[in-house]
């Protein structure tokens, strides 16, 4: 045999040895503890935490190959020692020799909770030295992310996280990922992809979050007392504990279950989702209802000891009566038309109860020509206006233009209107009383003021007995006031003379 196949001979010889070692140690449980406790030790530095295992296996040949259960991550300086990481199941897997190039391949995450509160700064040299964990591709099911106010009285901001899937993932640099979830209330799908990292160990609340959403065909009637299909899509930027969102909204069949009379709702908001409070301001929400321009501003907070969260704003409207009436009233067609002017400030707390029944409103309005879409009720005003004028058989006064305005409240699903006027030629109505938005009854009493005295209201004989009478019903300045009461529905008015209090000093 000659010297140089010796020689190449005693090579090869020499690489099967070194390979059947390599076999014999990769497989070796001495192995397999390295590589755990490698794992381990690199999760629990980059997350400052102790990590627990309920159960592992593993393989590392010819692929490595983990599989566990029951991995809870408690924050170093817990002295509750709280889970603020919780794994139902993983499996992770890739080549062996990337391990100890801290890289795995692929990770499988089946039911998770990380809890994510503010944290703390290290007394001690902190990730100095620490190794980074590059993974593939992550992909994470059946998971909640909950980021944790510093009131812990006060609710948590809760994530419910269908599928997450993180693509070249490390905690030292940022990662794209895909979520997607089934949103409870309103019912509807949410996907959304961007951008996450780096993971901020000390302080994972600061840990920057991006991207874009689509909320998809939204059911409204999942939150009792409304209906209708929402599509909303936006961005978002920030880090955990404060996100930045601009987006839009279109529901074309916007209702509320009083009258199911649909409306269109187009929106576009500015929103900060703050971590810290668990709460989300509403710098802008700027809609368009119907044909009626709608502007608010406000949050969605939660308040201590209590369940769920309160919408609190301040809204201005402008545009038309109409649309605002066919949300409310069960008609064919809205009682009135006109245009409206409306401040509010708009409570609605959490509860089961019909939207209705738990919105609180208490603001002003004025209404501006306004004009009755009832022939019955468009009469008796048209009659009202001829007699204030002291023209009773003028049919040339006809579909009278009426001016309404005063200060309102709504609060379990009656609306309160202490001071409320409405002005037509010749006649002012001052009225106070309430209206259920329920049954649509109305319960009002005042004084209707006219401008000509209570003898030219009428003809005949009955006019000029009426004239002894003049001087007991001209006060401030007109020449009759009476006092009045107004009952019956919002499509037949009843408007009566109140003669308890025609004599009274009220």
């Amino acid at each position: 045999m000659t010297r140089p196949r010796q020689i190449l001979l005693g090579v090869l010889a020499a690489a099967g040895i070194t390979l059947a070692l390599g076999v014999v140690v990769l497989s070796s449980d001495w192995a397999a503890r390295r590589t755990q406790e490698e794992l381990i030790r690199i999760i629990e530095v980059r997350f400052d935490a102790h990590a627990e295992l309920e159960e592992v296996t593993m393989s590392l040949f010819p692929r490595l190959a983990i599989d566990g259960r029951g991995l809870t991550l408690i924050r170093t300086g817990d002295e509750h020692r709280l889970p603020f990481i919780r794994i139902e199941r993983f499996h992770a897997s890739g080549p062996v020799l990337d391990v100890f190039r801290s890289s795995l391949g692929l990770v499988e995450i089946d039911g998770f909770q990380i809890d994510v509160a503010r944290g703390h700064k290290p007394e001690g040299p902190g990730l100095r030295g620490a190794r980074d964990l590059r993974i593939d591709e992550i992909r994470a099911t059946h998971g909640l992310l909950r980021v944790l106010p510093d009131d812990p009285e006060k609710l948590p901001l809760n994530f419910d996280l269908e599928t997450v899937t993180f693509r070249d993932f490390s905690f030292e640099r940022a990662g794209t990922y895909t979520a997607q979830l089934t949103n409870p209330k309103p019912e509807g799908l949410i996907r959304s992809f961007g951008s996450f990292g780096p993971w901020n160990t000390f302080a994972p609340r600061s840990t920057p979050l991006s991207g874009d959403y689509s909320f998809t065909d939204a059911r409204l009637n999942t939150i009792k007392g409304i209906g209708g299909v929402l599509n909303s899509i936006g961005s978002f930027e920030g880090v955990l504990e404060r996100i930045n969102v601009n987006g839009t909204t279109t529901t074309p069949d916007f209702q509320l279950d009083l009258a199911r009379q649909p409306v269109s709702l187009d929106t576009r908001f500015r929103a900060i989702v703050d971590g810290t409070s668990g709460d989300t301001h509403l710098e802008e929400v700027d809609a368009m209802l119907g044909k009626t321009h709608i502007v608010a501003a406000g949050s969605v907070a939660g308040v201590r000891g209590a369940k769920g969260r309160t919408i609190t704003l301040d809204v201005s409207a402008d545009g038309r009566f109409d649309d605002l009436l066919r949300l409310a009233v069960k008609a064919n067609k809205p009682a009135m038309r006109g245009g409206i002017a409306l401040k509010t400030s708009l409570v609605l707390p959490p509860g089961e109860a019909d939207v209705v029944q738990r919105l609180q409103l208490k603001g002003s309005f004025k209404l501006r020509r306004g004009q009755f879409s009832s022939d019955i009720v468009q009469d008796k005003i048209d009659e009202l206006s001829r007699r204030g004028r002291g023209e009773p058989e003028n049919e040339n006064v006809n579909n009278v233009l009426a001016d309404f305005g005063g200060t309102f409240a709504l609060q379990n699903g009656r609306l309160d209107l202490p001071r409320f006027q409405f002005t037509v030629e010749g006649a002012r109505v001052a009225l106070g009383g309430n209206y259920s938005l329920p049954s649509q009854r109305l319960d009002f009493e005042g004084s209707l003021i006219l401008d000509a005295p209570l003898s030219k209201t009428t003809t005949g004989f009955k006019s000029v007995l009426l004239k002894l009478v003049d001087p007991l019903f001209r006060k401030q300045g007109a020449g009759t006031v009476l006092p009045i009461a107004v009952t019956g529905t919002v499509d037949e008015p009843s408007f009566a003379l109140d003669k308890g209090r025609l004599f009274s000093r009220r």
